[in-house]
């Protein structure tokens, strides 16, 4: 008998799943860790209005090797509401990493599927990762079908340098108050309408712990005269979720200390030390009426002018390789890193698949 055990994590494991998170490095030039300090359970709620936490246990020495969620939210597919599932969180201790494991950790997922179907789901593998990503797509016999949606662009983007204020005519930026935040909701809501997999928010989303840490005054607003015509939302998520420095490279490790004696007498911002937590945020709250290019550029440029003077290093965007925004994103100093998208679904349900229409996806960026 398999001394290998696969159920619903709870309040209980949330040391352990921590601890596997935190084990959990992404190499490269900077090598970093994805943490959930400082409780693994307050990051989830971002991810969806109901999380399942899968984890499996080696019995024999008593400790979770591997975990994943299927997060359940409403987004907007074809122009409606529906409750979606998300997949999320997929980690593994390096040493359980071969073998049958992930096979019966996505046969558990079928039975919880089962039990509460949701038509699809949809998900994001880390660009560069591509022994996740032959292994996810093969379409075994235990796994469901992942069809791809193109790339989703996430850069890091530096707040470090001045840039210079930008004005349009007629446009003014200002912060959201929270007696303007039910119509800003129905602003956002109507132009997530026209994507697809943009979040379908109910009218309490923003006073709840779906986003945590995202509060009225951190989402800015384009005004034509009295009418919105576009959001930007800066979601600092650092009090749940963490991403943090491991290990740099022999060439960065050697060049740090003199990167940051520049930065003394600079606007670069310094290397944290390894084991620290890089100060960034998330965009959030990107919509942009008839999505114009120029009233994003409006918008971003405050944003990025207000928040270089706090204590960030960098933010967080993230839009699809489609989507007519992405260039005003990258017109910025960044680090490129991004993600492929799939929508996943079981074999019955290829149906809603084949369905999609052409639209743009759109993916919340701090509740993946």
């Amino acid at each position: 008998m398999s001394h290998y055990r696969f159920q619903l994590a709870d309040h209980n494991d949330d040391q352990e799943l921590r601890q596997r998170m935190a084990e959990d490095w992404m190499p490269g030039k900077i090598t970093l860790s994805f943490r959930r300090e400082p409780d693994y359970f307050m990051g989830n709620r971002v991810q969806g209005e109901q999380v399942q936490v899968i984890k499996c246990t080696d019995e024999q020495k008593s400790r979770i090797i591997g975990l994943g969620c299927r997060a359940l939210r409403n987004v907007w597919i074809n122009g409606k509401p529906q409750r979606t599932g998300y997949l999320a969180d997929l980690r593994a201790h390096p040493d359980y990493r071969n073998g049958t494991l992930l096979a019966r950790g996505y046969k558990y997922l079928r039975q919880l599927h089962e039990a509460d179907p949701v038509p699809l789901y949809y998900t994001m593998i880390l660009e560069g990762n591509e022994t996740a990503r032959r292994i996810l797509t093969s379409q075994r016999a235990t796994l469901p079908a992942y069809q791809p949606m193109g790339r989703f662009l996430t850069p890091a983007i530096h707040l470090d340098l001045p840039k210079p204020e930008l004005t349009m005519p007629g446009i003014t930026i200002r912060r959201a108050t929270p007696d303007q935040l039910p119509a800003v909701l129905r602003f956002i809501q109507a132009q997530y309408a026209r994507k697809q997999l943009a979040p379908a928010w109910t009218a309490g989303d923003l006073e709840n712990a779906r986003y945590a840490g995202l509060a009225a005054d951190d989402i800015y607003l384009a005004m034509c005269g009295e009418e919105l015509i576009g959001t930007l939302g800066a979601w600092d998520q650092g009090g749940f979720r963490q991403t943090c420095v491991e290990r740099y490279s022999p060439m960065l490790k050697m060049l740090r200390p003199l990167y940051n004696a520049a930065a003394h007498f600079t606007p670069l911002k310094a290397l944290p030390k390894e084991g620290a937590t890089i100060p960034s945020f998330y965009l959030s709250c990107i919509a942009i009426k008839n999505d114009d290019p120029e009233v994003f550029r409006l918008l971003l440029r405050q944003l990025y002018r207000e928040k270089r003077a706090g204590p960030w290093h960098y933010f967080i965007g993230g839009l699809h390789e489609r989507d007519p925004l992405l260039n005003v994103l990258l017109e910025y100093r960044h680090i490129v890193t991004a993600g492929r998208l799939y929508v996943v679904h079981y074999p019955e349900d290829i149906s809603h698949y084949l369905q999609l229409d052409g639209r743009i996806p759109h993916v919340e960026i701090g509740s993946i």
